[in-house]
């Protein structure tokens, strides 16, 4: 899923019953158990588990919050948002910010109260240049690194979660002790 194709805002309607050209979910896995699995409850019309609370699979009390919520962003800017944007343009914003209400079950306050708290782990952190420049951190340029120490995120796995792919049988032992010291 292209980062066109998750971005740009969300209307109401969209964000209850999803919007053109997003996949709200994958399509249900053949099963040869007889067993109900979560995904043919999709099929049979009810809500899966695993959809609820994002974007295409809202209610209206879920909807009025994430307004709340968007506005709030926008309005306090700064430090907050980046908080709340911290993984960056990749997921899009419906699928950001309903990451942040699932977290309290929509519930506003709680949510406020989360990011506030995370704003302020996040800015001690850079205050003790926790989140250094990459070149002066790794003694390279990033990609020389990554040449020599294979590993990235890369898309979404079914369920949602970013996949990290690492492959420590490729790392170039002596590649990496020419860039960086074993100290």
């Amino acid at each position: 899923m292209s980062t066109a194709t998750v971005s740009g805002v969300w209307t109401s309607e969209e964000l209850m019953k999803g919007k053109a050209g997003v996949p709200l979910s994958p399509p249900p896995a053949p099963s040869k158990s007889s067993k109900k699995s979560a995904r043919k409850l999709a099929a049979s019309g009810k809500v899966d588990p695993m959809d609820w609370g994002t974007p295409g699979h809202l209610t209206e009390e879920e909807v009025a919050t994430f307004m709340k919520f968007r506005d709030e962003v926008e309005k306090r800017g700064g430090e907050f948002k980046s908080t709340v944007y911290s993984f960056g343009d990749m997921e899009g914003e419906a699928f950001c910010l309903t990451r942040w209400l699932r977290a309290r079950k929509f519930k506003y306050d709680e949510v406020i109260a989360m990011i506030e708290e995370a704003t302020e782990v996040r800015s001690s952190a850079r205050e003790q240049d926790f989140y250094p420049d990459p070149v002066q951190a790794l003694g390279c340029e990033p990609s020389v690194f990554m040449a020599q120490y294979p590993q990235l995120y890369h898309g979404h796995a079914k369920n949602g979660c970013p996949v990290f792919i690492s492959k420590p049988g490729v790392l170039n032992v002596d590649g990496m002790e020419c860039i960086t010291t074993l100290d």
